[in-house]
């Protein structure tokens, strides 16, 4: 039995960063790992508080606490950032055995194995979660996080973007199912392109219309399966764009009829212009010639009339304001010919 406990001891003591303090925390023994990881030796140990690997990281009641726990002769376990010789610094996974004898304690027994890389990681995971729901949170498109569950989507995140496009609160909408929230998804067309991306990772919708009681809206994006298969919608509304859109179309619609109203009306007055201009002798100014200039006139005002009405649906516009202007002064060099 002797054996099998040096046995095992040794193998321990191969793969382990060991240390024995007595009460009062001075170091008792420490094996190689625990000279190799600290960069102290022996003789630089023995007989030295094991504050000499602290790295100050830790708060004062995090240690208050760990000679509470293993003063009333209690196992404490929990990660420690130590400190080398040298400045540099690992974590070790800790577990401090109080060795009691007589119902009393009689000195203190570590095992530690380092985890400075575990950490690290942890921490690079941490900050990319965190770094990720802060993006996830605070972009302004609607992002919906489903999961397929028996041929069913079940949204399981819903961000801030989502809340304020659709006037829906995170709460009431995750863990139901996506037609429950978004009675339109069907006709819409989304339930089509949620399955394609499931099934392919990947679908777009360039633009779809989306109707239910409560939302018409534009909506343009694309949904994405993740690794654990998620499927994630990502997507913004552009109803005012389109709105927008049918206003410029109905716009132009006008602007075309007038054009082409204007394109046949204008040409007979001009034509008038340019024939009576003719008739007109400037050197010699006769009863012919002053009727021919009345008619004139009169020609400029009906172009003047026509031109109006083209330039009436952008009048409102700088442009407009500034074809009127000019359109204007055309027509006082013509009476003033």
């Amino acid at each position: 039995m002797r054996d099998k406990i040096y046995t095992y001891f040794d193998v321990l003591n191969q793969h382990s960063i060991i240390s024995a303090t007595n009460l009062k925390g001075e170091i008792k023994y420490v094996n190689d790992q625990f000279c190799k990881i600290s960069k102290y030796n022996e003789g630089e140990l023995i007989g030295a508080p094991h504050s000499i690997v602290n790295s100050g990281y830790h708060h004062r009641e995090y240690f208050k606490d760990l000679w509470r726990t293993i003063g009333r002769g209690n196992v404490w376990q929990g990660n420690i950032l130590n400190e080398a010789k040298d400045g540099s610094q690992y974590w070790v996974a800790t577990t401090i055995v109080p060795i009691i004898e007589n119902k009393r304690v009689k000195e203190y027994f570590s095992v530690r194995i380092e985890k400075t890389e575990e950490m690290r990681l942890e921490k690079e995971k941490s900050f990319q979660e965190r770094r990720f729901s802060q993006l996830f949170n605070h972009i302004s498109e609607g992002v919906i996080v489903m999961k397929k569950m028996q041929d069913k989507f079940i949204i399981t995140d819903f961000n801030h973007g989502a809340e304020k496009l659709d006037k829906k609160n995170k709460e009431e909408v995750i863990g139901r199912e996506v037609s429950q929230i978004y009675p339109g998804t069907d006709s819409g067309g989304f339930t089509f392109y949620i399955e394609e991306a499931y099934q392919k990772g990947h679908a777009s919708f360039p633009l779809l219309r989306y109707q239910d009681e409560n939302i018409d809206s534009w909506r343009k994006g694309a949904f994405y399966k993740l690794p654990n298969d998620e499927v994630v919608c990502v997507y913004h509304d552009i109803s005012e764009q389109i709105n927008q859109l049918e206003q410029l179309k109905k716009y132009n619609e006008k602007l075309e009829e007038v054009a082409f109203k204007a394109s046949h009306e204008v040409r007979a007055p001009v034509a008038s212009i340019l024939g009576l201009m003719q008739l007109i002798d400037f050197d010699d100014l006769s009863e012919n010639n002053k009727t021919a200039l009345e008619y004139m006139k009169d020609s400029v005002g009906q172009l003047d009339h026509t031109i109006r009405d083209i330039v009436k649906v952008s009048y409102d516009t700088e442009e407009g304001k500034e074809l009127f202007a000019k359109l204007s002064d055309l027509k006082e060099h013509f009476h003033n010919s």
